[in-house]
């Protein structure tokens, strides 16, 4: 009985040290999958550099010199880096600079782009607004407008740029609001662009560089702000560079205080800014529509390349470190993407994101190299690494979503979307919005 209990507890330690093995390899693994890419300075991979507001002069609180302003990401970032060329990307963009055609237009005949911007998903549930057309004759034919799409939640994820910035005659919104001598909140000639807009006061969201580059970013902070139409103080909010206080949706005047722990003597600022956004920038925006797509967001107990290290932008690459010609270059922004059935942004960049191949039959990023060596190649040419790799993938999906019967969900937020009630496969109620609260 004796030796029993005692073989029974060395077989209890070695499984507890086979753990931590394999806790430590899987620690190392990520040190030197991630080492060469983390050799950055103390502020960052930008050296101590210069604010700018948007009229193109130096911010320096140090001194007292505009230290009342906030900086203007365009014209800060914009003194190293192409600010139009990465504007491009369709993550800025996101349908602007697209026409709606085909089978989209067919389906849903209000839509007149084919992204978050005049798409058919062009505002959150519930709301499932459409973007109004530039030119109207009345408010009665008018629904969302570009100042809209930014209020009604849009913008809590869009970085700025193409339409939160430029109307859809290419003008800067602020500036050419102030050229027609349109008033901030009036009809303005019921332009879809300007319509009861305020951004003549607000200003424009500029591409934030910041809420992809720097690790610490506040998004709530930010989204704080959004919300209160403080548009052009975001991204200094954001980036924590200042504390901003003040509404322009409640006229309470703006006051900014820039924190002086964050600048040299020389007025100069130090970031700790990323070359590579981390995977939690990614997630911040697509936890919940990959939850959506997939039944699960990326984390390292449901994603074996998230486990072994791997950040998002390995395999949705771009610019310099792309290798497909629709994405390569030098501060292009356009993100290697796959082919979504129920996206339509880009079409024309489809399947530019790394595949299988790529990684593991070259060893790329440490990847283990599959040789398959006892598998005669018939296999590798007609079946996809998917077929045998990922053989099931567990998705709850809704089979009718309706609004006859207030949800009696719980955790459900914003609370107008308990107007929508969901039923599964077998027409089982399922809180999916609750759900989607609980688990990204």
């Amino acid at each position: 009985m004796r030796s029993t209990s005692i073989y029974v507890l060395l077989f209890f330690i070695a499984i507890v040290m086979v753990v931590i093995t394999m806790v430590t390899l899987r620690t190392e693994r990520k040190e030197v999958l991630l080492t060469d890419r983390e050799l950055t300075t103390s502020s960052g991979v930008c050296p101590p550099f210069n604010l700018y507001d948007e009229d193109g002069s130096i911010i320096d609180p140090v001194n007292g010199v505009n230290a009342d302003k906030p900086y203007s990401p365009k014209q800060t970032c914009g003194k190293c880096h192409d600010y139009d060329k990465i504007t491009q990307g369709f993550h800025f963009q996101q349908g602007k600079d697209e026409t709606a055609t085909g089978i989209l237009t067919e389906r849903y005949q209000w839509v007149s782009n084919p992204g978050n911007y005049g798409g058919n998903w062009c505002s959150p549930a519930p709301l499932y607004n459409y973007l109004s057309p530039k030119t109207n004759s009345s408010a009665k034919e008018m629904d969302m407008t570009s100042f809209t799409f930014i209020t009604n939640g849009c913008a809590t994820c869009h970085p700025g740029g193409g339409p939160l910035e430029y109307d859809r005659e290419g003008f800067r919104y602020d500036k050419h609001m102030e050229e027609k001598g349109f008033t901030a909140g009036g009809n303005n000639n019921f332009d879809g662009d300007y319509f009861q807009a305020y951004w003549n006061r607000s200003g424009v969201i500029e591409a934030d560089c910041n809420l992809c580059h720097l690790p610490e970013y506040d998004y709530k902070t930010r989204n704080d702000h959004l919300a209160k139409f403080n548009f052009k103080w975001m991204a200094t909010a954001g980036s924590g560079l200042a504390s901003v206080d003040g509404s322009i949706k409640d006229t309470i005047d703006i006051k900014v205080k820039y924190n002086l722990a964050k600048f040299g003597p020389d007025g100069k600022v130090s970031m700790h800014l990323v070359r590579e956004p981390r995977n939690e920038t990614c997630l911040n925006c697509h936890s919940k529509p990959q939850w959506k797509k997939r039944g699960s967001s990326f984390t390292e107990f449901t994603d074996v390349h998230i486990a072994k290290g791997l950040k998002c932008v390995d395999c949705h690459v771009s610019g310099s470190m792309a290798s497909d010609p629709r994405i390569k270059g030098k501060e292009i922004h356009q993100f290697g993407k796959g082919d979504d059935p129920s996206g339509w942004v880009r079409n024309d960049l489809d399947n530019t994101v790394r595949t299988c191949n790529d990684c593991h039959t070259t060893g790329y990023l440490n990847a283990p190299v599959a040789k398959h060596a006892w598998l005669p190649d018939l296999h590798l040419e007609k079946l996809s690494c998917q077929a045998c790799h990922i053989p099931q993938r567990k998705v709850k999906s809704a089979l009718v979503q309706v609004s006859d019967v207030y949800n009696p969900g719980t955790k459900i937020s914003p609370p107008p979307k308990y107007i929508w009630t969901f039923y599964d496969q077998n027409m089982n109620y399922w809180n999916h919005y609750g759900e989607l609260t609980m688990f990204t």
